[in-house]
Formats: C-alpha cells, structure tokens, sequence
C-alpha cells in the first residue's frame, strides 16, 4: 500500500516537470520549486488536493494519514534481551492474559512488595497497550530485576530462547501468586497441583471439587491446558490408561523432507497437529487383558481344571495377579507383538490463551544443532475443536473427565476456536541471533465506533512499524499466540 503523501508527491513532481519543460525558469523559480517540495517532504502541506481542485477533502482522509501514524510503543534492549522483548510484546497483545494480573491484584489481601513481578508486569504491559501517533519506547527493566529473583540461573542479558524464557516467566508469576492458595492436609488435589502429571483413579470428594473450585479461581492461569494421553489395546479393545499433563506451550514438530532440516512445502499448521496429536504404535508392550483372553484359550485347550480356568477369568488382568505363575502357563507361547497397542493424545482442556511453538531446532547426523529453515503457514482464526477428540478411546470417560477437571463449567459446551494475536519470528542460527514479533492490537473502527479492527505492528526491541495481515502470515513463525474467541 502507498501512502497518499507520496502518491500526492509524484503527482506533483511531474506536473512542476511538465511546466518546466514547457517554459523558460529563472534560477530564483527553481530554487522556490526546490522549497516547495522540501516543504512538502516536511508534511507541511496538509491536504495536497487544494492546491489543484480547490476543493477540500473529507475529514476521514486526514483521519486515515493520521491512523496510518499510529503506533505501540517499542522496548529498549538492555543487552541481548530481544528474546524477552518479545515475550512481552506478545502478552501485551493477549488481553485475557492482562486481565488475569489484574485480576490476581485486585483480590490479593497481601502488600505490593509480596507482588513485584505481577505489578511490574502488569504495569509494563498496559504501557505496551498505548496506540499514540509519536514513536515512544518503553523499559523493561523493572520486570527483568523482578524475574532475576526467581530465575536466578537464566541470564536475561544473554541470548536466550524465547519459548523457554515464557516459560520461566509464568512458572515465576504462579511461584508469586501461589500464596493466594493454601490446600488442606486432607484434600485430594494437594496431589494434583504441585504434580505435572495426574491419573484419573475415582470420582473427587466433595471437600476435593471445593478446594478444585479454588484452585480453579486462584491458580489457574489463562496458558493453563490439559492433555489427556490415552493408551489403548486394539486387539481386545480395553482402555490400559488415561492420564492428564498440563502444558503452556503446545511443542509442536513441523513436517521435513527426509533427512533434511528444511521443512516440506506447504506445510501447514493443522499438519503439524495432526502429527503431535495423531495415534502412535507403541511397540512391545505386554497387554495382560490380552494375555489372560489367551490363557483362558490355552488352559481350555490343554483341558485345564475348570477352577483354574475360572480364576483366571474372574481376575481382574492386573500387573500385579498371579496368574503367570500358575504351573500349566508356564509353557504357554506368547509374544508381545500379539497385542496392538495405541498411544494418542487429545486436548482435554482448552487454554484460554494457546502458545504454539514450532519447533525450529534439530540435531544434524553429526550431533550438530541446525535451525529447521521454510514456512508453516498458520491461518488467523484456528478451529482446535477438530483435535479435542480422540479416536482411540478418550471419549468413554469424556462426562466424568469434563465434571473432573472443570466442574464449574462441565455443563457448558466450550468451542475451540481462536484468533491469532501474535507472531514470534527468529533470524539466525540456532543458539544466535534476532527475534522480532508481529503484534495486532485492537483499535475503534473508523467506521463503526462501536466495533473494533486489529491493527499489525512489525517490532523489533524499540523499531515499530505497521504491516499488513499478507506480512504477518507470510513469516517463518516460532512462537504463535491464540486468544479464544
């Protein structure tokens, strides 16, 4: 897209160059032409089309010079840090993210010094909101002197990864906020909160789905998701187990030729997904449902005493019964490759605020750390309903999860779908480099002052510029932020 001032400039060089050919100037007319356009290079002259129609245009044109002038404001590198700078851009531009700080600050009863790094942040990030029509930049410096205190062995000075510094940045901010929350003794989710990974055993006490209702109102963040793994057997159709991981970050690998670090053409984001989410063979894993179908079969057939028989079709098919000892399945044949056994994952709960990231770093056949160079194309609106559903088994315990895991909302149809805030883009190789960030930011429509449009900034630590949408999807995205809708 030109801006109109330069389309306007153009016009005007050729007619002063058309006159000028057509008649003889003096020395002193050149040198006012030569002021003239410095005058308008300088935007001195407002609206251009007065001089040459003598009529005046709308207001909404000056209105769209003007909005064209707008910006956010940058972030000054205090050294090596453009891989938090643009962690904070980013979360500058996830509105639920900003309201969640705000939120923990409002019902917090503790002082501020309990709170340096969610002030800070908090703070900065409202900062970083601020559309103006002069280029400002902002500080880090006071979140990074409130990080350091918590991760003590990440130098925020020195090139780090971005998806490891958001990381550390919102296991800071729950270490800070954890004090809203105490557990009691006796509650089962004292178990479940400080774990990474939890199994669904029984149905939650009532004094458990209270302290879970706290836990929801306290803790729970808006990067906070759940995946459930589920590891079924084909052959006889039993679900082995189901288990539950929360994540931040979605890791996802991007699809490459073989045995080449760059990445197929026209790879897009739901492959990726498709690839992290999608059934996998888990190879010689011993079924003991299988195994005990089969030597019911086998004892039948070598005639077997029927209590025999019975007992192992009364067992339970555990790890931990005795049937393998019985002294006639001793020399019964069995391979573990009998069984087919699948292991998949699915998205049990929706995060607020999902962070996808590509994966761009490979080790080469020599051992070699190499940067996985092409495009993922990613859509603005993403539908992650389509990967919520497993095909293997999670939806037996579907209800009983769902009034698990969020009983608040379990009677509550939650969709999927989410628009893209924001894009994180790395230059270099592996370990070196730049990262820059594409950020949209939510204005007034010119047209509708009650609807709001998204703007696109490019920013690189304190240089701002707009873009349009064909920019932002065309770049070679490591980190993607989605907001639900």
């Amino acid at each position: 897209m030109v801006p109109r001032r330069v389309s306007d400039t153009k016009a005007i060089v050729r007619i002063l160059t058309q006159t000028f050919r057509a008649s003889q100037l003096s020395v002193a007319s050149l040198l006012g032409v030569a002021g003239f356009l410095y005058a308008l290079k300088s935007g001195r002259f407002r609206n251009l089309n007065l001089l040459f129609s003598g009529t005046r245009q709308d207001d909404e044109d000056d209105d769209d010079d003007d909005d064209d002038a707008m910006l956010v404001p940058g972030l000054q590198n205090l050294g090596n840090n453009c891989f938090l700078n643009v962690i904070l851009q980013a979360l500058a531009s996830c509105k639920d993210f900003r309201s969640y700080l705000q939120w923990v600050i409002d019902d917090a009863s503790e002082t501020d010094e309990q709170f340096p790094l969610t002030l800070a942040l908090s703070d900065l990030l409202q900062e970083l909101c601020t559309v103006g029509r002069s280029h400002s930049v902002s500080s880090p410096r006071q979140v990074m002197l409130a990080l350091t205190h918590y991760v003590r062995n990440f130098n925020l000075t020195c090139q780090q990864d971005a998806a490891e510094a958001l990381l550390h940045l919102i296991s800071s901010l729950q270490e800070e906020i954890v004090v809203c929350y105490r557990p009691t003794k006796t509650s089962n989710l004292s178990d479940i909160m400080f774990s990474r990974n939890l199994r669904m055993v029984a149905a939650p006490s009532e004094d458990g789905l209270n302290d879970l209702k706290r836990w929801h109102k306290h803790l729970r963040g808006p990067f906070d998701g759940i995946l459930g793994s589920t590891l079924m057997c084909r052959t006889c159709s039993s679900q082995i187990s189901l288990e539950f991981q929360f994540f931040h970050t979605l890791p996802l690998s991007p699809l490459l030729y073989s045995g080449s670090s760059n990445i197929v053409l026209g790879c897009t984001l739901e492959n990726c997904l498709k690839k992290f989410l999608g059934a996998e063979k888990v190879e010689n894993y011993f079924c003991h449902r299988c195994w005990h179908v089969a030597a019911v079969k086998y004892s039948s057939a070598m005639r077997a005493a029927e209590t025999d028989i019975e007992k192992i079709k009364n067992c339970g098919g555990d790890d931990k019964c005795d049937c393998k000892a019985s002294h006639h399945l001793q020399r019964m044949p069995w391979s573990n490759s009998y069984s087919f056994i699948l292991k998949q994952l699915t998205i049990a709960r929706f995060p607020k605020l999902l962070c996808v990231q590509v994966q761009r770093a490979s080790l080469n056949m020599f051992g070699e750390s190499v940067k996985l160079s092409g495009h993922v194309a990613f859509p603005l609106v993403l539908d992650l309903s389509l990967f919520s559903q497993s095909s293997i088994g999670l939806n037996i315990e579907k209800n009983e999860v769902s009034q698990y895991l969020n009983p608040e909302a379990s009677s509550r149809n939650h969709g999927g779908m989410y628009r893209l805030v924001t894009v994180v883009e790395h230059f270099g190789m592996t370990g070196s480099g730049h990262y820059t960030v594409y950020r949209s930011v939510r204005v007034a429509s010119q047209e509708d002052a009650d609807c709001e449009e998204s703007r696109w900034f490019s920013i690189s630590d304190s240089e701002v510029g707009r873009v349009s949408e064909s920019d932002v999807l065309g770049a070679e995205a490591s980190l993607l932020f989605y907001e639900k809708l």
